[in-house]
């Protein structure tokens, strides 16, 4: 895969942290994703990559407005883990973060990653936090998606971070080889393909992105529905927290029934706020959770059975 063009930032000191973001049709949102970025990268250990393979080439914008980023642009859509492929393919850093276009890091986020990074942690991420607060289809869509990534759950070692929020050294990539693409999920089997290395996965409390949700219902339906699919594609393909269902199918139609008491037992216990939001918002989440069943059962059936 060869990059159209690309913006290089010009730093000549050795790069320690490498930033990689994938983008497809999301001008709209790569300005509050950059801005929040923009003024901890000014120092010379850290560089910013996107891989953009939208129909509008976006790197003039870019290099007019963020000329820090390096921007490469693919001739046709690359799906989010070929695209951040291609950006470690591309990275001088000996650490790589994930951050994506439609979330926003705060104050500190390059440097935690930086210090715990230096201290020891190879696979380190943090929470996911709610970045539309103000919207009740967005809040429903952050709390069916991230109740694991909630700010208030417990900092230490953990099975699963998105990789909206991750960061690893290269050495651990470098022995997985690939982020695999399936239709959502490709963050789920690469954080297995860590654990499977014998690397543990870190959530610090202070490595924190702010998540824009769809405000739209039908959108958030579709992506759960989505999610669904490669839920059960993942599963199918190896096992994962969840593979009972592909093994024992005829369980799948009570997983919106497991999953509310897995989600609301999981806010009880670390956040009582949250747990409220999921009480007055539950006939909304509900029907996102029929949507992922319903995707889930299309993931099972279409997805190849034979395990790798």
């Amino acid at each position: 895969m060869k990059a159209n063009k690309k913006v290089e930032s010009g730093k000549q000191d050795s790069i320690f942290l490498s930033i990689v973001i994938p983008a497809y049709n999301s001008k709209a949102w790569l300005p509050q994703c950059l801005d929040s970025i923009k003024e901890q990268v000014n120092r010379p250990e850290v560089e910013v990559i996107i891989v953009d393979s939208s129909e509008e080439d976006v790197t003039p914008f870019i290099n007019e407005r963020y000329p820090f980023v390096r921007t490469f642009h693919l001739p046709e859509r690359a799906f989010p883990g070929t695209a951040r492929t291609f950006g470690i393919s591309k990275a001088k850093g000996e650490v790589i973060a994930f951050i994506d276009t439609d979330c926003e890091a705060n104050e500190s986020w390059i440097a935690n990653i930086i210090t715990s990074q230096r201290n020891g942690r190879n696979v380190v991420g943090g929470p996911v936090a709610n970045g539309t607060p103000d919207s009740l289809i967005g809040t429903s869509e952050y709390l069916l998606e991230f109740s694991e990534m909630a700010p208030a759950m417990p900092e230490g070692d953990v099975r699963f971070i998105p990789t909206c929020n991750i960061s690893f050294k290269k050495s651990v990539f470098d022995q997985i080889g690939k982020i695999e693409d399936t239709i959502k999920g490709s963050d789920a089997l690469f954080c297995r393909r860590i654990h499977l290395l014998g690397e543990s996965i870190y959530f610090h409390h202070g490595i924190v992105v702010r998540h824009h949700n769809r405000r739209s219902f039908r959108k958030v339906l579709q992506n759960q529905y989505d999610i669904g699919v490669g839920a059960a594609q993942v599963r199918v393909k190896e096992d994962q927290v969840g593979s009972i269902l592909v093994k024992l199918p005829f369980l799948i139609p009570l997983i919106p029934f497991a999953r509310t008491l897995l989600i609301g037992r999981r806010f009880l216990k670390h956040d009582f706020g949250l747990f409220l939001q999921f009480v007055a918002l539950y006939p909304l989440i509900f029907v996102g959770l029929v949507a992922y069943t319903a995707g889930f059962w299309k993931g099972y059936r279409t997805a190849p059975k034979n395990k790798k």
